[in-house]
C-alpha cells in the first residue's frame, strides 16, 4: 500500500508540474525555445526575463525554478572546519548582481553541488561544505573549486555577501544613509557592516588565513555621474577598509571590469570621455576607476570580461557565463599572486 500510494503521490506531482510548464508556455509562448512542448531550467527563466509586468507569469516561473533544485543534505550537527593543524583559507566575495549570480543551481555537475568538506562557505552562521542553497548561484562555486584543486591539501572558505543592484557607497567603512542614497540603496543598510560582520562571524567559528578579496560590482554607479565621478576613491575606501579589519594589509585584490570588443584590456592610455553608453552616464568613469584600482590598490588585478554568456533577454550571466567569471577570477587570483 506504501508503495502504491508512493507512486500515485510521484506521478500527481509530474503531473502538477507539467500542468504548470504547458501554462507557462502559453503565457509566455516564446520560453518554449525548441518548440518540444517541457521547459528546460533556462527556458524557465528565459520566461521570467519575458515576462516584464505579468506577475502571474513571474511567480509561475519562480515556482517552476525552485521545483527543479534541492541542495543536498548535510549533517548539520557536524562541525566543519580545516584539516588538523591548518587554517582555512578564506576568501572573501562581494558585490551586487552577477557577484549574487544568476546561475542556474539545477544545471550545475554533480560535482559541483555535491558537498566536500574541504571547500566550506560561512552561512546561517556556521561553516559548511559549499554548495547552492538557492535556485541560483554566483561565481563562488566555480572560484571555490579552482583553488581547491590549485591547494590540494587545503580547506578553502567562501564568505559571500552581495546585494543586487547596488552602489559601492553602500560599502563605505563609513556609512552613511545619505551617502548610500547618492544610488538610492540607504534602505538596504549599512552593507560594510554587513560584510565585516560576516567576515568577523567565520574568524571566529574556526581558524582562518584571509587570502583574497573579490569584487564584482560598478553598474548601479554607472547610472549615476556623482559617484562614477567618485568610484576609485570610494573603492579604495572599502579595500583599504578591509584590509585594515583583517589585519592583512597587503590582502590580494581581484575584481572584474567590463569590456566592449572595440576596447582593448588596457585602457590606461585611452582617451574615454567621448565614449556613451545608453542610460548609464558614468559607466565609463567606472570602467576607467576599476582599471587605475591595480595602480592604486596593489596588490590588485582588474579582470576584464569580455562576451561572457548571458541568459536570454536578460542583462546577467547564465549557468556557462557564471562558471567563467569564477574560473577567471581564480586565474587572475593565482596570477596575481604567483601561486
Amino acid at each position: 500500500m506504501a508503495i502504491a500510494l508512493s507512486s500515485f503521490l510521484f506521478s500527481t506531482s509530474l503531473i502538477a508540474e507539467d500542468s504548470q510548464e504547458a501554462q507557462l508556455i502559453e503565457l509566455v509562448p516564446k520560453s518554449d525555445v525548441d518548440k518540444d512542448g517541457h521547459l528546460t531550467p533556462s527556458e524557465i527563466w528565459y520566461a521570467k526575463s519575458l515576462s516584464k509586468g505579468n506577475k502571474e507569469a513571474i511567480q509561475l516561473a519562480m515556482s517552476l525554478i525552485r521545483d527543479c533544485y534541492s541542495p543536498t543534505g548535510i549533517d548539520k550537527a557536524k562541525p566543519y572546519g580545516p584539516l588538523p593543524g591548518k587554517k582555512i583559507k578564506l576568501f572573501i566575495l562581494s558585490g551586487q548582481s552577477n557577484m549574487v549570480g544568476q546561475g542556474l543551481s539545477a544545471e550545475l555537475p554533480k560535482k559541483q553541488v555535491k558537498p566536500n568538506e574541504r571547500i566550506l562557505m560561512f552561512e546561517e552562521g556556521k561553516w559548511q561544505p559549499l554548495r547552492p542553497l538557492k535556485p541560483t548561484f554566483g561565481p563562488e562555486i566555480a572560484f571555490a573549486h579552482a583553488m581547491a584543486e590549485r591547494w590540494p591539501g587545503e580547506t578553502i572558505g567562501i564568505v559571500k555577501q552581495a546585494v543586487g543592484g547596488t552602489g559601492v557607497l553602500a560599502w563605505h567603512p563609513q556609512w552613511t544613509q545619505e551617502k548610500a542614497d547618492l544610488t538610492k540603496d540607504g534602505r538596504k543598510g549599512n552593507l560594510w557592516k554587513a560584510l565585516t560582520d560576516k567576515v568577523n562571524a567565520a574568524r571566529d567559528a574556526s581558524a582562518c588565513e584571509v587570502s583574497g578579496f573579490v569584487w564584482q560590482q560598478g553598474g548601479k554607479d554607472m547610472s549615476f555621474l556623482v559617484t562614477a565621478k567618485d568610484y576609485l576613491e570610494n573603492l579604495s575606501a572599502l579595500v583599504k577598509g578591509l584590509r585594515k579589519e583583517t589585519g592583512v594589509a597587503d590582502l590580494p585584490f581581484v575584481l572584474g571590469t567590463p569590456r566592449s570588443e572595440e576596447f582593448p584590456d588596457d585602457i590606461s592610455n585611452i582617451d574615454l570621455s567621448d565614449v556613451k553608453v545608453p542610460g548609464r552616464p558614468g559607466a565609463m568613469l567606472v570602467v576607467k576607476a576599476q582599471w587605475e584600482a591595480q595602480r592604486v590598490l596593489s596588490p590588485a588585478k582588474a579582470i576584464p570580461l569580455r562576451s561572457l554568456p548571458k541568459h536570454q533577454a536578460n542583462i546577467h550571466y547564465n549557468t556557462e557565463g557564471i562558471l567563467k567569471l569564477g574560473e577567471l577570477f581564480a586565474a587572475g587570483y593565482l596570477e596575481l599572486t604567483g601561486e
